[in-house]
C-alpha cells in the first residue's frame, strides 16, 4: 500500500498549488537493496527497476501530467557518486513513459539528509525552480521519501514558479 497525502501550497505571489505526495513500498528487502546500491554501490542498473516500480504503480505516469523532473541531490553527493540517483531514475521514467524530462529545480543548501534527524530534516533542503512556463503540472522524483523535507521544499520552489500541480513520487518510504 502506498503513502498517499496531498496538501495545497500557497506561493508567495499568493497562487496555490495541489501538491501530492506518494511513497510506493516501504524502504524495506529489495527495493531497499535497489535503492542502497544505486545511491551507494553506484549500481546504476538498480535505476531501471525503481523507476519500474513507479511506473507500474503510478497512473498519473502514465497520462496527464505534463514534465518530470528530479529533486537533485548536492553537488558533493554528486562528484563523490558519480551521478545524481534521482536524476537517472527519472530519466528512467521518462523513457518508459515518453514524458519529457527538464531539470528544473536547483539546490541552494549543500546540507546532506542522509543521517539526519527529523528536525535538521525540516529545515535543511531548499532549492530554485526554473519559470515552469507551460508545464504547470510538474512530476518530481526522489529515490526515498521519509519526512517529506526535501519534495515539500521542491515542491514549494516549483509553486513559486507558476507550476499549478506537483506530484511528488518515490519508490522507497521509511514511514
Amino acid at each position: 500500500m502506498q503513502l498517499h497525502r496531498t496538501e495545497m501550497l500557497s506561493s508567495a505571489s499568493g497562487l496555490l498549488g495541489v501538491v501530492t505526495y506518494i511513497g510506493v513500498h516501504p524502504h524495506e528487502g529489495e527495493i531497499r537493496d535497489l535503492v542502497l546500491g544505486l545511491k551507494y554501490g553506484k549500481n546504476r542498473k538498480n535505476a531501471l527497476p525503481l523507476a519500474m516500480a513507479l511506473v507500474s504503480t503510478i497512473p498519473e505516469l502514465e497520462r496527464g501530467l505534463h514534465v518530470l523532473t528530479w529533486a537533485p541531490t548536492t553537488p558533493e553527493n554528486i562528484r563523490a557518486r558519480g551521478m545524481d540517483h534521482a536524476e537517472l531514475i527519472t530519466r528512467h521514467v521518462g523513457a518508459l513513459t515518453g514524458r519529457p524530462v527538464k531539470r528544473m529545480l536547483r539546490r541552494t543548501s549543500g546540507a546532506t539528509q542522509t543521517g539526519s534527524g527529523r528536525t535538521e530534516r525540516l529545515i535543511r533542503p531548499q532549492f530554485v525552480a526554473r519559470p515552469v512556463g507551460r508545464h504547470r503540472a510538474v512530476i518530481v522524483i526522489d529515490d526515498v521519501l521519509t519526512t517529506g523535507a526535501t519534495f515539500r521544499a521542491a515542491a514549494m520552489a516549483l509553486v513559486d514558479a507558476g507550476a499549478d500541480s506537483v506530484l511528488c513520487c518515490a519508490p522507497s518510504r521509511t514511514r
